[in-house]
């Protein structure tokens, strides 16, 4: 981190890590499709987070607005998902959204839903949609809403989601719904997980919803804006890695309380973790520097190079955690995944996060980049 900003996020920090008891907790309790981590979004509300990623014009912290600050989110993330990563996820929505804000809304949005989010209302990001997708149409100065959404993480608790929606000519327009002023129809028989099933990820219905225009975000196409919309997969990898370290922790804390601590192989198979967990965060610190520097000089080059960090951030953070629950599982046998211990929950729960759309394409694109870039003398 710019040690110019080393201290300003370390409230915010400490509070993180003060949580991850709670956070605990609370996921074992809610692990139903019905339920919600209630506790904890209080916590995370009277600590400042929800308005962290307010610009300080109008009171917030300037949390990944500025180069510099953009290592003490991820570690914010990681901290929160290392706790629960249900309530990681829903952090995660609320700070792209408020990124997405800051990067496209006029001075009048910013200040309205700044003090939305000083109020204590939730945003996250809707984009996810089957078949019948969301569409919007102009009708004199309002637009109307129709077609559903899945996977809309926070139904219930998320007020001011910002939901994607093709317009006449298949542009995507982001559009803030003000869900306490509007009525969407929710399905909940629509989600039914292995895992993360307390994010509340129902398939929402926004038939004849109407939204002044002053709730547009941006102009059509603006969400899919690179780097900013690929780049944004290093906030979830930060998470999921959250989830992989606190895997970790309780894997060590099982063998000890077994005294396996002398056993060979079991010695083995933690060194192995310990060196994941550590590559794991220099990825996430890379992502932070790369960030950094786009931030500072937003050229194409730094765009390029941050892209393609973040695609190798994601790809590596997969692997990362995917070997993590191998070894774990290796370690603690099927004794451990039974109930109270927490294996089995957290690793249903990541297995689930870590489906995210498109991996493949991502290596294929870092494969491009090295291939693209490679030093001319080495290509004879």
């Amino acid at each position: 981190m710019n040690n110019n900003l080393s201290t300003q996020f370390s409230d915010l920090i400490a509070s993180a890590k003060d949580f991850i008891p709670l956070l605990l907790e609370e996921a074992s309790e809610t692990d139903a499709p019905n339920l919600f981590p209630e506790k904890s979004l209080l916590a995370i509300k009277d600590s400042d987070f929800l308005t962290a990623c307010i610009t300080s014009d109008f009171g917030g912290r300037n949390l990944g607005l500025q180069a510099g600050s953009n290592s003490a989110l991820l570690e914010i993330l990681q901290l929160i998902g290392s706790g629960n990563l249900v309530l990681g996820r829903v952090l995660e929505g609320h700070f792209n959204a408020q990124l997405l804000i800051n990067q496209f809304a006029t001075s009048e949005q910013k200040e309205r839903f700044s003090k939305d989010a000083f109020e204590g209302r939730l945003f996250g990001v809707w984009n996810t949609q089957a078949d019948d997708g969301v569409f919007i149409q102009d009708q004199n100065e309002t637009y109307v809403l129709h077609g559903s959404k899945t996977f809309a993480t926070g139904t219930g608790y998320v007020a001011r989601p910002i939901v994607t929606a093709t317009d006449n000519d298949g542009s995507w327009q982001m559009c803030i719904v003000p869900l306490d002023q509007v009525t969407a129809i929710v399905d909940d028989k629509w989600w039914n997980p292995m895992g993360m099933r307390a994010t509340r990820s129902y398939k929402m219905n926004f038939n004849n919803i109407v939204i002044a225009k002053d709730n547009l975000l941006g102009n059509a196409g603006n969400y899919y804006q690179q780097p900013s919309f690929s780049g944004g997969s290093v906030r979830f990898s930060a998470v999921q890695l959250g989830g992989a370290e606190m895997i970790f922790k309780e894997t060590v804390n099982y063998l000890k309380n077994l005294k396996r601590t002398e056993d060979q192989f079991q010695k083995m198979r933690i060194g192995e973790m310990a060196i994941l967990i550590a590559s794991g965060n220099q990825w996430i610190n890379s992502a932070a520097v790369y960030l950094d520097n786009y931030m500072s000089e937003s050229s194409s080059e730094n765009a390029n190079l941050f892209l393609n960090q973040t695609n190798m951030v994601r790809t590596a953070i997969d692997e990362i955690c995917t070997k993590i629950m191998s070894l774990c599982q290796k370690c603690i046998g099927a004794r451990g995944l039974n109930k109270p211990f927490h294996f089995e929950r957290i690793i249903r729960d990541l297995n689930t996060y870590l489906r995210q759309p498109a991996p493949d394409y991502m290596l294929m694109e870092v494969g491009r980049f090295a291939f693209d870039n490679a030093n001319s003398e080495n290509e004879h």
